[in-house]
């Protein structure tokens, strides 16, 4: 019973254009039965009238619906729906003819229950996708708006986080204006981008169906690669990181580790403060919710910014302050992609890989919460996954078989999955008992769902185990919430050198825009906790709720750790913290 509750409260999620083409398919059954008991065979011309409107219904929805520029997710959306028209058509001709209605009927009404469970299953499997604005039939300027109001209506955490929506129709949608009369596909692209920006959420996010666009977008986005990159240190100093040995600004005299103290004539601290981190990539452009971690990041994407030319102000090797102009050498994406890897970048690959680092001390990776495709279907629905349970018990156990003593748990760039892999995982190492719910909007009220609870019951057989749990800025999603659970726990220590993601809602939003070439998803679903507040997620402040037991310090020393091909800074930082205290 709680499943099908599950199931329903998820469907009555979806548009209301999905909704209709599936309950014609499924209503269209009982109207026949209707006709024919109304209408005798003799009526050919009715019957005939009968079998052609399933057809032109869906040839009509389907001209008002398909997908310009992605005609792959109207297909795949909306086209099972064409069986079923063909069977009705084809069903009626046969009860024209003197078939057995029966037969008929049955056939039709077995064709569109099975269409439509196939077809409502996979838009709840391919979760991104199930509440679904189509605006690609529309110029730039109203494709803008549309989304904006989309999000207004149906973005979860309008509320949690303030969203001034009057204030965005105000900046984007001219901007959007301004690109639909230019012709400038890659400005509305930008546009998108930074309208995406001013969520702070990394579940809200721009996709490319178009990599060309998606590459010259990006291009303008991060701009120009001028042969370093920089990183501010624990004391302040910023410091260039990456130089190019054969750049203009090498031969300038920037090298790695020289100190940066202006960008095109502002202070540095100045320049950075003012800067936008929009992650790149030309799958998508993602944020930094957490303010903190984005403090981090932004001297990186400084670097690209400034024009093709910029004038920069460093301490030279001699120690004297100079300013030089640099030019570019090319796109900063790939500078900037390895500058911010060691912040946000995955670490291991492979569900529960472990080893040991050194005597006493073992090691176990969750790179994400998912575990086995078809199994992950079964154990969202009972919330059980009894398989990733015995698995991570049986690394454990290997380990402890080998003499560990303390277990350091990577939860580095988790980029998520399905709640129940992280509450098997957390339950062995809790003796209390942890619950979340899921919530959605109903008559304009975050509501909290009465079937969907993700429950965490104290299993505790490792609870007086040693862990030490490394996050990153990577760490999102259900990785998210996995380290926070972990960290309620008495004998983990969290430690990084950012906080996670700050993003834990559940997707189920997405717009297709102006031509189908790019696309926005967002989240739909809640994540709330026992007073039905949004769980984990920063509000307006920016602030993570999950704090770090141990810092990871960023120093000079670090800094060449860190981007020192085959080394692992944060993870050497976690073995001579082990060695140097007592962990609970």
């Amino acid at each position: 019973m709680v499943i099908i509750l599950r199931i329903c409260e998820m469907l009555s999620l979806i548009d209301r254009n999905t909704v209709y083409i599936c309950l014609f398919s499924l209503l269209w059954l009982p109207a026949l039965i209707i006709f024919t008991m109304a209408v005798k065979p003799e009526h050919k011309k009715a019957y005939i009238a009968a079998a052609i409107v399933p057809v032109l219904n869906f040839a009509c929805f389907y001209a008002l619906n398909h997908t310009k520029g992605d005609p792959g997710t109207g297909i795949s959306r909306y086209c099972p729906y064409l069986i079923t028209a063909l069977v009705y058509c084809i069903g009626t001709v046969m009860l024209m003819r003197g078939e057995k209605r029966k037969r008929v009927f049955f056939l039709c009404g077995e064709v569109a229950v099975i269409v439509s469970v196939f077809a409502m299953t996979a838009i709840l499997v391919n979760s991104y996708q199930m509440h679904y604005g189509n605006f690609s039939h529309y110029g730039y300027e109203r494709s803008m708006a549309a989304l904006i109001d989309e999000l207004e209506g149906n973005y979860i955490s309008r509320e949690h986080k303030e969203i001034d929506f009057d204030m965005l129709r105000e900046v984007y949608i001219p901007m959007a204006a301004r690109a639909e009369e230019d012709g400038d596909e890659a400005a509305f692209a930008q546009a998108v981008a930074e309208l995406c920006y001013e969520f702070h959420d990394g579940h809200l996010r721009l996709r490319y169906n178009d990599a060309a666009l998606g590459n010259e977008a990006v291009d303008r986005i991060v701009g120009y690669d001028h042969g370093f990159s920089m990183l501010r240190l624990d004391d302040g100093s910023v410091i260039a990181i990456l130089a190019d040995g054969s750049s203009e600004s090498f031969s300038a005299g920037i090298h790695n580790g020289t100190v940066i103290t202006s960008w095109n004539g502002t202070d540095i601290d100045t320049a950075i403060d003012n800067v936008k981190c929009i992650q790149p990539g030309v799958r998508g452009i993602t944020a930094y919710p957490i303010e903190s971690n984005e403090d981090i990041a932004r001297p990186i994407f400084l670097a690209g910014q400034g024009g093709e030319t910029v004038t920069v102000g460093f301490i030279d090797d001699e120690g004297t302050e100079r300013t030089v102009a640099v030019g570019s050498m090319g796109s900063y994406q790939n500078r900037l992609r390895e500058a911010a890897g060691p912040i946000t970048g995955k670490h291991c690959f492979g569900f529960a890989t472990a080893r040991m680092l050194e005597d006493g001390v073992g090691y176990l990776c969750i790179p994400e919460e998912s575990f086995d495709a078809l199994s992950d279907v079964k154990a969202v629905l009972t919330d059980r996954y009894p398989e990733v349970k015995e698995l991570v018990i049986s690394r454990i156990e290997e380990l402890k078989s080998q003499g560990m003593e303390t277990l350091i748990l990577d939860l580095r760039d988790n980029d998520g999955g399905i709640d129940v892999v992280y509450e098997e995982i957390v339950t062995l190492f809790t003796n209390e008992g942890m619950t979340l719910y899921g919530g959605y909007f109903k008559d304009g009220e975050l509501v909290k769902s009465s079937s969907w609870i993700w429950t965490t019951e104290p299993d505790g057989r490792y609870s007086d185990l040693p862990v030490i749990v490394l996050v990153n800025a990577g760490c999102g999603s259900c990785g998210d919430i996995f380290a926070s659970f972990m960290s309620r726990c008495p004998n983990v220590t969290m430690m990084g050198i950012t906080t996670t993601w700050g993003s834990a809602q559940t997707m189920g939003g997405e717009c297709l825009l102006s031509g189908g070439s790019i696309r926005v998803q967002y989240p739909i679903i809640g994540t709330l906790d026992e007073n039905g507040k949004i769980y984990l997620d920063a509000g307006p402040d920016r602030i993570s709720s999950l704090e770090l037991d141990e810092r990871i310090p960023l120093d000079l020393d670090a800094v060449e750790q860190l981007y020192a091909p085959d080394s692992d800074y944060e993870l050497s930082y976690a073995l001579e913290y082990i060695r140097s205290h007592k962990l609970p």
